[in-house]
């Protein structure tokens, strides 16, 4: 019996939303308290070098990508087998949500960047952990397959 077998069966639509909304709590509730005003401004100081004509991304916006991105990524995650290729996606995402910086301000927009990545950490690192402690539908999938392949190439 292997050591994932033993584990408690896992789910992944009910903790990727609990996992997206504790990250968008947090990362709205540390927004709402002012807590990387400063970040936020150091990052985004490189865009005011670009002209006078630079605008704020509209708050909404930032926050549809947070939201979008805090229960998009865990649910992924955890419908993905192997621990290394959820880690792939959690880089992945925050990645492509730190460029969107430098895209967003050749079209004369800046982004905050502080709370969509705050979230995206968040809810990666709780998805991560979720992951390692139960045994999800989709690692029982890619074992069965797996041990549908050893049996016909044994066969063959």
């Amino acid at each position: 019996m292997s050591a994932r077998s033993t584990l408690s069966p896992g789910h992944v639509v009910v903790p990727s939303l609990l996992i997206g909304t504790m990250a968008v709590g947090l990362s709205v509730g540390m927004d709402s308290l002012g807590f990387w005003n400063a970040l936020d401004e150091r990052a985004t100081a490189w865009t005011t070098r670009l002209g006078d004509g630079m605008r704020d991304a509209p708050a909404h916006w930032v926050l549809v990508l947070t939201v979008a991105s805090a229960f998009l990524l865990p649910f992924l995650m955890l419908s993905t087998p192997q621990w290394w290729r959820r880690l792939v996606l959690w880089v992945s995402f925050l990645l492509v949500t730190i460029a969107w910086m430098p895209v967003l301000a050749l079209a004369s927009w800046k982004l905050p960047p502080c709370m969509p990545v705050i979230a995206l950490l968040w809810s990666g690192l709780c998805a991560l952990i979720y992951a390692q402690q139960h045994r999800l539908p989709c690692e029982q999938i890619a074992s069965a397959s797996h041990k549908e392949k050893v049996e016909t190439v044994k066969q063959n």
